[in-house]
C-alpha cells in the first residue's frame, strides 16, 4: 500500500553469551532475510552515552515498508527454524514492531 507508513522492527538486548550472537549474527546475514522481507537496518549498536537506565542494552532498529513486512520476516520459516534457535540462551531480547508516522 502506497500510503501504509514504514513500520520498524525494534530490539533491545542484553547479551551474555557473545559467541552465539556472533553465530546468529552469521547465519542472519547469510540468509538475506531483512532485504527479502524488504527491511534494512538503521541503527545496530550500544549508545555513545547512557542518559537514563540503559543498563548496558543493546538496540537494533529495522525499518520495513509495512507492518505486514516486518510479521512475515518473523515468521519466516529460515527465521524461525534455522536463525532465531541460534541466539536461545544468548542474553535478554525484547522485540516489538512500531508503526511509523503517516
Amino acid at each position: 500500500m502506497a500510503d501504509s507508513p514504514s513500520a520498524y522492527l525494534v530490539v533491545t538486548a542484553t547479551v551474555r553469551d557473545r559467541e552465539k550472537m556472533a553465530a546468529y549474527n552469521r547465519a542472519l546475514a547469510e540468509t538475506g532475510l531483512y532485504a527479502r522481507h524488504g527491511g534494512r537496518y538503521l541503527l545496530v549498536g550500544r549508545p555513545v552515552e547512557d542518559l537514563e537506565s540503559w543498563e548496558g542494552r543493546a538496540v537494533v532498529v529495522a525499518e520495513f515498508p509495512s507492518v505486514e513486512a516486518v510479521r512475515a520476516f518473523w515468521h519466516d520459516p529460515d527465521y524461525q527454524e534455522r536463525v532465531k534457535p541460534l541466539r536461545a540462551g544468548a542474553g535478554d531480547f525484547h522485540v516489538a514492531i512500531f508503526e511509523g508516522a503517516r
